[in-house]
């Protein structure tokens, strides 16, 4: 027995020092995180800690690093000019099929019709949604937006109690309402924040609780069947009237074609809901901010709409860009620079070779690319006192064209290059108009939390965060309205 348990000691060290000798006779930039382990590398790190472990690679090892993930190579790159490169390669070179494939199977128990989710959402689905959320149709697209958020912002006066619900609930019908159509229940919601909630554990394979959330999944996906199903494709002219006409082309029966509309669910939602949490909180953590935000709020509905019912009626995207809104706009985008974290995992369908600096780091064919956002987005040379919340930092120099970039400094919370986020048009549009209704109707107070607190504090971001920033903490408010509605 002793002389088995020498034996097999002596061959994993024989495989860990291969390992290591393998590991010195790959180029020298960028750098290889060192890890013991072969085929697993730097998985469980990555995995438990994911924000904070990457944090701690950039520190150690600059601005451009390679990882090896459960068999799997990754280059993180977080410097302007990598993350500019990565994002002007085409599609064919640096694709998103793996993550795409992931998210697909996470999202429908059967994962047999991934592949063919998959071809169906890149030949169909994106050439339908560069069509309706492009800035010349997006006005097409938004009638109903506002009646609808009004309407369920309206059940939360006198209200106490969370702020993410307060936010995110009317908001899900809201977008719901005009992506999907009104055959789509606004009684999914607590079932789509449950299966939510779940995604950052699902998408890393952390263990955790799984029964609520398939539970979750599977009412949810039982519901979009029956919307598939009573979907009226002669009338219908909503995206998801759109989508099932093409499940029809392609023969998918109502289940198979439900993991589809989840996807866009999560796509619609997910990083949003963050991001108007935290943009609320950041306010509300920033008295003299909200109070001006406020101002040009009321002095913005009375001059531009007349009133608010005038805005109710009127609020359509090109309206919206008025410069009367541009603090509101600079919150919205400096919250989006706070709050973004990544861009999601590349496959190097070809070798390609992505610029920084003076130096060029090679992705070889079957790698794979992360881009770290929130280094670019943090860099003091670039962005003075970076890791603070200031509401007014993109007032000056705004490209109202584009609605959502800054010109002359790193932006890349929507993405950027050849593919921007399809969404980012509609997304900034929906954040504007929920915080000017939300504003409008109700004085916002946090309430301090736990034993003996006198004094709020805006909750930590969980170290666990993908994407965008997410928080294990709620924050408590009270709302009360500002006028009779």
């Amino acid at each position: 027995m002793t002389l088995g348990i020498l034996a097999t000691a002596q061959l994993l060290a024989v495989i860990v020092l291969a390992y290591a000798i393998i590991d010195k006779r790959k180029p020298s930039y960028p750098p290889q995180v060192p890890s013991i382990f072969p085929w697993i590398g730097s998985l469980v790190g990555f995995n438990l800690r994911r924000s904070e472990f990457l944090i701690n690679c950039l520190s150690q090892y600059g601005p451009a690093f390679k990882l090896l993930l459960g068999g799997r190579h990754i280059t993180v790159v977080a410097s302007e000019e990598a993350i500019h490169s990565l994002l002007a390669a085409e599609h064919g070179t640096l694709s998103s099929r793996s993550q795409s494939y992931a998210i697909l199977r996470l999202l429908g128990s059967d994962s047999s019709h991934t592949q063919k989710l998959y071809a169906i959402a890149t030949q169909e689905l994106f050439p339908i949604l560069d069509k309706r959320l492009a800035k010349r149709t997006l006005g097409d697209l938004t009638p109903g937006f506002t009646d609808v958020l009004f309407n369920r912002l309206k059940r939360f006066a006198n209200y106490q109690g969370s702020l993410r619900r307060s936010l995110t609930e009317p908001l899900y019908v809201a977008a719901n309402a005009i992506l999907l159509g009104s055959k789509f229940s606004p009684d999914t919601y607590d079932d789509y924040m449950v299966f939510n909630a779940s995604l950052p554990k699902r998408f890393s394979m952390r263990p955790f609780w799984l029964f609520p959330s398939s539970r979750a999944r599977g009412r949810l996906l039982e519901h979009i069947s029956t919307y598939i199903e009573d979907a009226d494709t002669n009338h219908g002219d909503n995206l998801g009237a759109n989508l099932v006409k093409t499940f029809q082309k392609y023969n998918l029966t109502s289940k198979e074609g439900a993991p589809l509309i989840l996807a866009l669910e999560i796509a619609a939602h997910m990083n949003l809901f963050n991001v108007v949490f935290w943009l609320i909180t950041w306010l509300l953590a920033d008295p003299s901010a909200l109070a001006a935000v406020r101002d040009e709020i009321d002095k913005a509905v009375r001059e531009e709409f007349g009133s608010f019912h005038g805005f109710l009626v009127n609020a359509n995207p090109e309206n919206l860009q008025s410069p009367s809104f541009d603090l509101l706009h600079s919150a919205i985008l400096e919250t989006v620079r706070l709050s973004s974290l990544l861009i999601g995992v590349r496959d190097a369908e070809r070798d390609i070779d992505l610029k920084d600096g003076e130096r060029v780091i090679p992705i070889r064919k079957g790698e794979h690319v992360l881009a770290l956002t929130w280094a670019a987005h943090r860099d003091e040379g670039l962005y003075p006192d970076g890791y603070r919340f200031i509401a007014g930092r993109f007032m000056q120099n705004r490209d109202k064209e584009n609605m959502v970039q800054n010109p002359g400094k790193p932006y890349f919370s929507f993405g950027g290059g050849k593919y921007p986020c399809k969404g980012r048009l509609l997304a900034a549009y929906e954040m504007k108009v929920l915080a000017i209704i939300y504003f409008s109707l109700f004085d916002v107070t946090p309430v301090p939390q736990g034993y003996g607190s006198s004094k709020w504090k805006p909750p930590q971001p969980s170290s666990q965060s993908t994407g965008t920033i997410h928080t294990t903490e709620d924050v408590v408010v009270k709302l009360r309205p500002r006028f009779d509605f």
